[in-house]
């Protein structure tokens, strides 16, 4: 389970607790790392750094391109470094990798030897988006054909999984998958399943088989049925529970649903003080 983590790396404060959650996996599981720098081509392409050495005064686009790749060198190189270093003190294995490119793309094309994602909830460009999500990091979960682990502000050790479960086929995959997380880590588990008044009938039969699920593996569960909105109880839960883990399916509504009102995952994602681990099999 999750021997091998991809760990999306910007140099942010986001990426730095992701990078601590990689690590902190990948020790507790037996695993290792390898730490990706994506330079964003966009950035390279000639308009946009036209328009940005007009806008500051500099030298004309073609003395200013080989001065910014020369900069986004350095940064990788500083940031993947710093990666390795932590990881070298934790005595997790590591790799380290700067691409050049389309940053979806790129983690598509390196999370194919992965068992796992890990990225920040927020990227560099936090202080601009006030509490929206990233949208590297939703474009490359909704890319992703990996589980995907979104981490927030700040790290605490899990100890306790919340497995958010309604009885679909994605919840039930994440369901499994984070009864066998709480095995590997010696953590604690508890399965909530929200719905509305008049579901409640087979929202509690799928409660009941995701606790019996649990105890199956040799977990002692808790189970609890919540009445209401998921985007907002799940959230209101976790925190009544303490836990330092959500656990759910990627995307569980239709993409047309998703693209409209947005979905159960983007608002817990987006909302989050503890990390999200996001399952959805192979396309």
């Amino acid at each position: 389970m999750y021997k091998k983590i991809l760990l999306c790396t910007d140099g942010s404060p986001a990426a730095d607790v992701a990078s601590q959650y990689a690590i902190w996996l990948a020790k507790k599981l037996g695993g290792g790392i390898r730490a990706l720098y994506v330079t964003d081509i966009r950035i390279l392409e000639g308009p946009m750094l036209a328009d940005l050495s007009g806008a500051i005064g500099a030298q004309p686009f073609p003395g200013l391109l080989p001065q910014y790749q020369e900069i986004q060198r350095d940064k990788a190189t500083m940031l993947l470094d710093a990666v390795r270093q932590r990881c070298d003190e934790q005595r997790v294995p590591c790799e380290v990798a700067h691409e050049t490119g389309i940053l979806v793309s790129k983690m598509l094309d390196y999370e194919r030897d992965a068992d796992l994602v890990v990225l920040g909830q927020r990227g560099e460009h936090a202080p601009w988006i006030g509490e929206m999500l990233g949208s590297s990091v939703e474009r490359m979960v909704r890319a992703s054909i990996k589980p995907c682990l979104v981490t927030p502000a700040e790290f605490r050790e899990i100890k306790h999984l919340l497995l958010a479960h309604d009885g679909s086929p994605e919840s039930g995959k994440a369901l499994r998958a984070g009864i066998d997380l709480a095995v590997a880590l010696g953590a604690a588990v508890t399965v909530v399943t929200v719905c509305q008044r008049e579901h409640e009938e087979e929202a509690s039969k799928n409660l009941r088989a995701g606790e019996q699920l649990a105890m199956e593996h040799g977990l002692k569960a808790h189970a609890q049925l919540v009445h209401g909105h998921p985007e907002t109880e799940i959230l209101a839960f976790q925190k009544k529970a303490g836990a330092d883990l959500i656990v759910m399916g990627a995307y569980g509504h239709t993409r047309i649903r998703e693209f409209v009102v947005g979905s159960t995952t983007s608002h817990v994602m987006r909302k989050a003080t503890v990390p999200v681990l996001l399952w959805r099999g192979q396309k």
